[in-house]
């Protein structure tokens, strides 16, 4: 059974070395498919360097800036090996993560095998480790579509332990017999959904406790500034599944929270872009949605002055 490792890269010239060296270090010795989105600094040119001499590594260049979906999609559409998982260019494996999880993936019958992350500030020997998800170890779990919604809403997981965060080995033939590529207008929760809609195919997705994939968690990471534009596909992302027949009414509850979640995020957004720019009739186009949603708008108002009136 082949492995591919696709690996998405912008301006990463200061850290791609050490996820690139971690892939190409890995026991079952992959395919490497890189991608660079059109960087304008020396990423092209490092990742040649280290590249150079290795049959099994393949450097593809995007003549445009278009995105993570839209780089992976085009590692997808040249991948030739039975199994495919993503690696963030600022992200690290140990070397036998994927050999480990497609052991597991044969034995237990996946479509699909993630395990749960641990993430570091920096590449220091002594910095704190912590998991993505899990605290304690719970061993392997079958994940259904609904517990993967679930855990992708913070008000269950908590700030930043979603698990669309996680980077899976995913069956190719599952895959390309689906339709399966990364919604090329998604700059946000793009994982998520794809994730979402395999699951909804019918794939079988494996959970289990660590197996060595290290991401490294930058200054900012994880502030949630994000622009209205990536707010909103994200909504219609879950629109789109909500729509689909498959889904089963458990699914169907937390996508609906999900969505509500994206809305109240896109609507805040919107409406201090609005405010900001003096758009009067933008900012009242922000209320035209879901009850939820009008209500957390004037709770966020109300906080807001009340600091104001305080300062």
């Amino acid at each position: 059974m082949s492995i591919s490792v696709i690996m998405a890269v912008y301006n990463a010239e200061s850290f791609v070395e050490r996820a690139l060296r971690s892939a190409m270090a890995q026991t079952c010795q992959p395919d490497i498919i890189i991608v660079d989105d059109a960087s304008t600094d020396r990423t092209v040119d490092v990742v040649r360097e280290i590249i150079e001499g290795h049959p099994r590594v393949r450097l593809l260049q995007q003549k445009s800036n278009g995105g993570p979906s839209i780089a992976r999609n085009a590692a997808l559409q040249v991948v030739e090996t039975d199994w495919v998982t993503p690696l963030d260019a600022d992200d690290a494996m140990e070397p036998d993560r994927l050999e480990n999880m497609l052991k597991l993936a044969r034995e237990r019958g996946w479509d699909a095998i993630a395990d749960d992350q641990i993430r570091v500030t920096s590449w220091a020997d002594d910095v704190p480790r912590r998991r993505l998800w899990s605290d304690d170890d719970f061993g392997m779990m079958d994940l259904s579509l609904a517990r993967f919604v679930r855990e992708n809403i913070m008000s269950y997981t908590g700030f930043g332990r979603e698990l669309g965060y996680v980077k899976p080995l995913m069956r190719v033939e599952f895959l390309k017999q689906n339709d399966l590529y990364y919604a090329e207008k998604m700059r946000l929760g793009e994982d998520y959904d794809l994730y979402c809609r395999f699951m909804a195919r019918g794939g079988r997705f494996g959970l289990v406790d660590p197996l060595g994939y290290i991401a490294h968690e930058t200054p900012g990471s994880l502030s949630r500034h994000h622009r209205p534009q990536d707010l909103r596909e994200l909504l219609r992302a879950d629109r789109r599944l909500l729509a689909m027949r498959v889904i089963s009414p458990e699914a169907r509850k937390y996508l609906h929270e999900h969505a509500i979640f994206s809305h109240k995020k896109w609507a805040w957004v919107r409406l201090r872009n609005a405010y900001h720019n003096r758009e009067f009739f933008s900012a009242l186009a922000c209320f035209a949605a879901p009850p939820q949603v009008v209500y957390d708008l004037v709770s966020r108002l109300g906080q807001q002055l009340k600091k104001r009136l305080q300062a």
